[in-house]
């Protein structure tokens, strides 16, 4: 369980000025050294991007073109997916939103205390924040405790459920926070992606598609604009009973896999993951013991990563650390995925079972009753 700790992480809130597309951040902290390295590190769709410039008189300049705000960081000396990272090694670093938009810093001792002016992005990100405050600390204290129960309390059934009753309340404010917060700002890009947040959540597609009316022109016509839609409706489309939206994405090695076409004479657990993700790695042990009992039987797994751009071979890595040997595919978009945007999917792990015609049967089976599920289809 514990599947969306890194949530807040993933949704800060921005403004957005179409008219422009050029960045300039500008920064300065007094307790640079000449010639120190600066990294600027973001996405811009499905590429990650890497700059780098040279301090001078503690200053520091980056430029370049960006259609709309991304979520980038500032890294001192080190690009972090370069330079291995240890348990030992303290960044000095900032994550914030780069717009296009004249962006200025100023700081006395490090990056991370850097104070950013004119980005409207930015100071949009700050009041979120505000409001999230304390769901998150609510949030973190409960995750807390939940890592310290042991193995067995976190076995027992009665123990899991409450524990899952406590996270599902704490999401749901969260939910109603971000729709509160795209109503009081609809012409900001902040909507959409609290929008994309809440759009397939139970309960909530019907005000969410609310807001999205009164959402620009310009706003619904980016990327994250156009999903919402289908986001709005994904939860219908992906009921029990319905057949399962197809979908089209690549292997490892370059090979298009069709979920309509993929063993239409089995049994498929359609697997959405990642490498970056804990629950998951730690949910596919329980995943292979699975598929070794039932693959004779008619049963199989596709895999679909949210593994992001530039994020590779990491996914290599965790497919063959882990044992995972079915077919596994990726668009690497991490949660821009085409898939997970059909099949509405806000935390993982998560998967959806299908039988030989197509029709999803159950949602989210993991330990046990993954095994409970699969014992009752195969038990003649």
């Amino acid at each position: 369980m514990i599947r969306y700790l890194l949530f807040h992480l993933l949704f800060f809130s921005t403004g957005i000025a179409f008219s422009q597309h050029t960045y300039q951040v500008t920064g300065k902290v007094d307790a640079l050294k000449e010639g120190d390295k600066i990294f600027l590190i973001y996405n811009s769709g499905d590429q990650q991007k890497v700059d780098s410039t040279l301090v001078k008189n503690a200053r520091f300049e980056f430029k370049g073109k960006l259609e709309v705000p991304v979520l980038a960081s500032l890294f001192l000396h080190d690009n972090p997916y370069v330079t291995k990272n240890t348990s030992a090694r303290n960044w000095d670093y900032l994550r914030f939103y780069l717009e296009p938009l004249p962006i200025k810093m100023q700081a006395a001792d490090s990056l991370k205390h850097l104070q950013i002016t004119n980005s409207p992005s930015n100071q949009l990100h700050k009041e979120l924040q505000g409001m999230l405050k304390e769901n998150d600390r609510e949030y973190s204290d409960f995750v807390k405790a939940a890592h310290k129960l042991s193995p067995d309390r976190k076995k027992d059934k009665a123990v899991y459920d409450s524990l899952a009753t406590i996270e599902n309340e704490l999401l749901q404010q969260s939910y109603e926070i971000h729709l509160a917060f795209a109503e009081k700002h609809p012409d900001a890009y902040v909507a959409l992606i609290s929008l994309d947040h809440v759009a397939a959540q139970k309960g909530m597609s019907e005000r969410a598609g609310k807001v999205y009316e009164r959402v620009s022109p310009a706003l619904k016509n980016t990327p994250l604009g156009k999903g919402i839609p289908v986001k709005l409706v994904a939860l219908e489309r992906t009921a029990i009973g319905a057949i399962a939206p197809d979908f089209e994405q690549r292997t490892p090695e370059g090979k298009l896999i069709k979920l309509s076409s993929y063993n239409q004479k089995k049994y498929v657990l359609v697997d959405f993951w990642a490498s970056w993700c804990g629950p998951c790695r730690e949910e596919n042990p329980n995943l292979t013991k699975a598929y070794e009992q039932y693959k004779d039987k008619g049963f199989t797994v596709l895999g679909v990563s949210l593994d992001n751009p530039g994020q590779k071979n990491a996914w290599l890595k965790a497919i063959e650390k882990d044992g995972l040997v079915w077919t596994q595919v990726s668009d690497l978009k991490g949660w821009e995925n085409e898939a997970t945007k059909m099949y509405g999917i806000r935390g993982i792990p998560a998967n959806f079972l299908l039988d030989p015609s197509g029709k999803i049967i159950a949602k989210d089976l993991r330990g046990e009753e993954l095994h409970e599920e699969l014992k009752r289809i195969f038990k003649d």
